[in-house]
Formats: C-alpha cells, sequence, structure tokens
C-alpha cells in the first residue's frame, strides 16, 4: 500500500524511516538539522548509489524502530536516476519482509538534487509497493508543490484511505494455555485488517527486547494488556518484560490527556488477583472464557478502528413536544 502524504518524514510513527544520502553518505543541512534535533544517529558512510544501510534506532526518537540511510543521489555525476531508485525500493522491501515492518516513512527520493520529477519518484515507488497489502509506505512530500503536482494526476490520495491500526499486545506467556489464545487473538486480528503486533511474530533473534518493548508500544495508536494472575504479579512487582512494559504505560498514561489508547482484557475469573493495580480502576473488557466470543471481538474491532458505537438521538416524541409546547 502506498499513501501521499504532505510534511515531513520525522512528524508520524513507523517501523523503519528513509533518510536520503548522497553515495558519500552525505546529507543536506535541513536533514542533519532534522537528525540532530531528533537524536537520531549520522555515520557518514560511503555506498554505492542505490544502496541502502540500515541500523537499529537506539536513541530516544520515538516515531521509528529502524533507520535506513539510502543513497539515492550518485556523486560522481551529481544525480540520480530510475535504476538506482528501483534498487533502492527493493532493499527496503526485503528488509521489511525479513523484519517483520510494515510502515515505511520515505521522502520523494531522487528530487530536488537527483533531477527526478516527484511524479516520477513517487509513480517508481507505487509501482513496487501500490499491490502489497503487508507493507504501508507513507511518502511524504515536503514542498506543497511537489505534493500538488501528484495529486492533480493522482485522484487515489492517502487521505481517502482506511488506517490499518496498529495494536501491540502485552501478555505474559506463564501460562501456556494462555499463549496460544493470545496467539490466536492476534492472528483473528490480523485477518480482520488489524497490524496486531505481538512478540511471537515480530521479536527476531539478536534485537534488544527492552528497546524493542519500548518502540512498539510507543508507535502503537492502541494497546492491549491481556491480563491474568501471572500478568498482574509481574506488572505489580515489576518483574521481566511485563514489568518494564508496565512502567513505560504508566509513564505514557500520566503524560497523555486522552486515555483510549490502553484497554485491559480479563482472562482471569478473579478480578482481584488478575487486573495489576494500575488498571483497577479502568474499565476492563472480561473475556475470562477460552472461546473469544464474537460480538465482543466485533465490539473490539469497533473500539480498535475508533468507530462510534454511540446510537443517534432521534426526534422528540409527538406528545412530549406538545406538552412541553403547552406548559410555555
Amino acid at each position: 500500500m502506498i499513501h501521499l502524504i504532505k510534511g515531513s518524514i520525522f512528524d508520524s510513527k513507523c517501523d523503519l524511516i528513509i533518510i536520503p544520502c548522497n553515495s558519500l553518505g552525505g546529507v543536506t543541512r535541513s536533514i542533519l538539522n532534522d537528525l540532530m534535533v531528533n537524536d537520531l544517529p549520522y555515520f557518514r558512510k560511503e555506498m554505492a548509489a542505490g544502496d541502502i544501510s540500515f541500523i537499529q534506532n537506539t536513541g530516544t526518537f520515538s516515531n521509528a524502530s529502524m533507520i535506513g540511510y539510502a543513497a539515492s543521489g550518485d556523486i560522481d555525476v551529481n544525480k540520480s536516476n530510475e535504476n538506482i531508485l528501483k534498487k533502492i525500493l527493493q532493499q527496503i522491501k526485503y528488509c521489511c519482509q525479513e523484519q517483520s515492518l510494515h510502515k515505511v516513512n520515505i521522502p520523494l527520493l531522487g528530487t530536488g538534487a537527483g533531477g527526478l520529477s516527484a511524479k516520477t519518484s513517487y509513480n517508481l515507488m507505487k509501482s513496487v509497493f501500490e499491490n502489497d497489502s503487508n507493507i504501508s509506505l507513507w511518502v511524504y512530500a515536503f514542498s506543497e508543490d511537489f505534493y500538488n503536482k501528484i495529486i492533480e494526476e493522482d485522484d487515489a490520495s492517502s487521505s481517502n484511505c482506511i488506517k490499518n491500526p496498529r495494536v501491540f499486545i502485552s501478555y505474559t506467556g506463564a501460562d501456556k494455555d494462555n499463549r496460544n489464545w493470545v496467539k490466536n487473538l492476534a492472528c483473528k486480528l490480523r485477518s480482520n485488517g488489524v497490524d496486531a503486533r505481538l512478540d511471537i511474530f515480530h521479536l527476531k533473534p539478536g534485537q534488544d527486547l527492552p528497546q524493542w518493548m519500548t518502540n512498539e508500544l510507543l508507535m502503537a495508536d492502541k494497546v492491549l494488556l491481556i491480563c491474568d494472575k501471572h500478568y498482574a504479579e509481574k506488572a505489580d512487582n515489576r518483574k521481566g518484560g511485563v514489568g518494564w512494559e508496565t512502567m513505560i504505560i504508566q509513564g505514557d498514561m500520566l503524560s497523555r490527556q486522552e486515555q483510549n489508547k490502553y484497554v485491559a482484557i480479563l482472562r482471569d475469573a478473579d478480578i482481584d488477583k488478575g487486573l495489576p493495580i494500575f488498571v483497577k480502576s479502568k474499565y476492563a473488557l472480561n473475556w475470562s472464557d477460552n472461546t473469544i466470543v464474537e460480538k465482543d471481538f466485533d465490539e473490539l474491532l469497533l473500539y480498535l478502528f475508533d468507530c462510534d458505537i454511540e446510537p443517534p438521538i432521534g426526534p422528540i416524541p409527538a406528545n412530549i413536544q406538545e406538552k412541553l409546547t403547552k406548559k410555555d
């Protein structure tokens, strides 16, 4: 999938952010400033035009877990071309498939000093990612002129697209049955258009576990807390991965005004033992049965997609109107 956005690649959450550079690793002054402001690493590295260097984000920038430095300009001829861009896009696609990355923020590579037109750059990206349902490429046009030129010829603008909500599932695998239940829930969510994020699917060998959990929590649109007595015990005593996630979640809850990002799903018949202290004052879904009830699941989907479930207000009954009119 591909979406065209007006703005900066640094403005929204993603799994992978693409930084344009030349074949000597050089970046523009504005990009260098953005890297410094956002505490992103900049390792100047000589690469062949069309190559891309991927690194894990270990800084404080919370909008991306990986960074790709893409040599979209050939310093020898001081320009880009379609073959260079195609090579970069294929490497991005391969990296996303290997690392289970789903959202990519990317500028209109090859434009500006590279010499490619905005439409050419966008069409090349579109040809590679438009029909890929697993990878969402968010193309950022920093220039309003570039943006307008593209949408004049392309009616399928991203503003009309329905977003797949990104949902991180926090749980403990202490109970084998609960672990399998969580896996089934994640699969069911994903088959219904939800980008459900789970360590079983998305945590790769060699990745830094605390950093991965931190990135997933910060990038999630919603977070499901799958609570049972094992989860509550780890959350309350700050044990293991659940303990780490609890510290981040509590901090996020205190700092944000809207409180609908986190929802607890109770998997234990005993409410007092099944819910961690920090969510006992919150409304929780009671899903203690092993079977996922379709009605409950449908309601969860409405919540995850931010659908309005409030029924409409009808007209005032005629007899009430008549009495109120006489009273006046």
